[in-house]
Parts: structure tokens; sequence; C-alpha cells
């Protein structure tokens, strides 16, 4: 774990496997904003504070990244939707208004941007009609299927499989809990604050 300050926070990056070299940026909050109960996560603008160097960081990759691309790539971002992609918690259908910028990039940049979510299958159409409106573009929509659920680990990394056996290159993850991430099929993980799961 290498970590660095930025504005008084601490960012980890983990370096690991997952296909090849993984780099994943995380925020890691305060003590007191990792306090035990749900009463005690941050204020709206603390949180959208705690998620800006994440989502710089990520803006810096996709800048770079995209720039280097290789013939015949398909680039893709991927990410999670609530409290990521969605200010669910804290502003309902309103967007991240920095994920959201670094996401556009993306798509103008050549990059399909794919979400994966826990959201049942049911809520497809709520779901695309919810992002659409605040201002995602979605190439793609990977949602917990219908019966029983193997948990959300595996239905997140069913997903990516999913859209790499699509042809896309995955190049940045964007979620906010550890289940987001595990099992790898990504370039690069982006991990939004969650106050030891707290925000779900």
């Amino acid at each position: 774990m290498v970590k660095s300050m930025v504005k008084g926070k601490k960012i980890g990056l983990v370096l690991g496997p997952v296909l090849g070299l993984s780099l994943f940026a995380a925020s890691s909050p305060s003590a007191a904003q990792a306090a035990s109960r749900p009463e005690s996560l941050p204020s709206e603008s603390e949180w959208l504070s705690d998620v800006a160097p994440v989502a710089a960081s990520l803006q810096d990759f996709l800048e770079h990244r995209l720039a280097g691309g290789k013939s015949g790539e398909k680039p893709a971002v991927v990410l999670d939707i609530d409290n990521t992609s969605l200010a669910t918690h804290y502003d309902r259908g309103k967007p991240i208004e920095a994920i959201l910028k670094a996401t556009n990039y993306a798509h103008e940049h050549g990059a399909a941007v794919l979400f994966a979510s826990y959201r049942g299958a049911d809520e497809q159409d709520s779901t695309t009609r919810e992002l659409t409106s605040a201002g995602y573009t979605v190439d793609g929509l990977c949602l917990k299927p219908r019966g029983d659920s193997p948990g959300k680990a595996q239905v997140k990394l069913g997903c990516r499989k999913q859209y790499e056996a699509q042809g896309y290159t995955l190049v940045a993850n964007v979620g906010n809990r550890s289940t987001d991430f595990e099992g790898g099929h990504y370039e690069k993980g982006f991990k939004l604050p969650d106050y030891d799961g707290q925000l779900s």
C-alpha cells in the first residue's frame, strides 16, 4: 500500500494482479467518518469532498489511457450506479458531477460507458431512464439476474466478464464497495468512499 496526502486525506494506491498489473485508487475516510452508526455519515458536501480526489484521479487516468489506446481496441469504463454514478443517498436521481464529467470525457474520446449494478433485472428500463436523465450515456447496463443470486461480488464480476466477451477492454472500473472490485477483469479500479459499508 502506497499512501499520499491529498487535501489532508490519505489516498491509497494498491498494486495487485488483475489481468496483469492492476492499479486501484481508493479513498480512506477519517476515523470520525468511519464511525459505526449510519447516522454518522458525513454531510453531502463532506462526501463530495471525499469523492473529489478519486474523481480527479479517474479523469487524469482516462486522459492518459485513452490517448495511448491500441488500434482496434474497444475501451470502456464500467461503473456501479448507487452512490457511484448517482448520488442515491444524498440526492436521489442526481449525478455525481465529478464522475459524470470524467465519464463524459471518456465517451467523447472513444470509450464506451457501461454500468454494472446489483439492482434487479426488472429495473432495467427505469434505471436506464434515471441514468440518461442524469446526463450519462448508457452503452451497456448489466443488472442482477432474476432468480437466486450468487452475491454482489459475483454479479459484478459476471457483468465485467460479459462486457469483455463483447470485445470491450475495461480500462477503468468505478465503484464504492469492495464487492465492485473482487475478481478483477479491469485495468484500474477507482473506489469512492463507503465509510466502512455505511453508504451502500
